[in-house]
């Protein structure tokens, strides 16, 4: 599994975005037709929900380049988007919202993550550069990052992290 490139990650994720996207265009398509064959005006506010339903859609699976820190030594970056909303010890817990980024990136090999979400999908089970697309989220999530404990924790509680970008702990 570790042999994907770029493009067969973005044809997983457009095809995962395809399939949440029928309901809202059959929506629009079915209003419409509606409106043409009873001449009902009241089917329109279908029509803008459906509207509506599909922009929600795109943003659940939007994906951003990423750009990962070059460091000297080794680092543990930030597996999703979020904010940190409880470091206890050498366990960080992270938040993901609904409009943040869907992509996961590996976060180094001294980390042990836990991903809390019904729509998670992993393209790759055993990833080994730092920072890379490894799947896709495309819920609200808690995501709870286990750092070993010579690690030196870099970030604080209610700060944002990016996901490949942002160093949560550095050795």
């Amino acid at each position: 599994m570790s042999n994907y490139t770029p493009s067969e990650y973005l044809t997983k994720i457009q095809k995962l975005k395809y399939k949440a996207a029928i309901f809202p265009i059959l929506l629009v398509i079915i209003s419409f037709g509606l409106n043409i064959l009873f001449e009902l005006d009241q089917v329109k506010y279908l029509s803008i929900i459906g509207l509506i339903w599909y922009i929600f859609i795109i943003i659940k699976f939007r994906i951003r380049n990423n750009y990962p820190p070059e460091s000297e030594t080794e680092i543990i970056l930030s597996p999703i988007y979020g904010r940190i909303v409880k470091i206890e010890g050498n366990s960080i817990t992270i938040k993901k919202g609904i409009f943040q980024s869907a992509d996961i990136r590996y976060a180094g090999q001294n980390i042990k993550v836990k991903i809390g979400s019904k729509k998670v999908n992993y393209f790759e089970e055993r990833p080994t550069l730092v920072g890379k697309l490894i799947g896709m989220i495309s819920s609200p999530a808690i995501c709870i990052c286990e750092v070993p404990e010579e690690w030196k924790i870099e970030i604080n509680i209610g700060d944002k992290v990016v996901a490949g970008e942002t160093i949560l702990a550095i050795k």
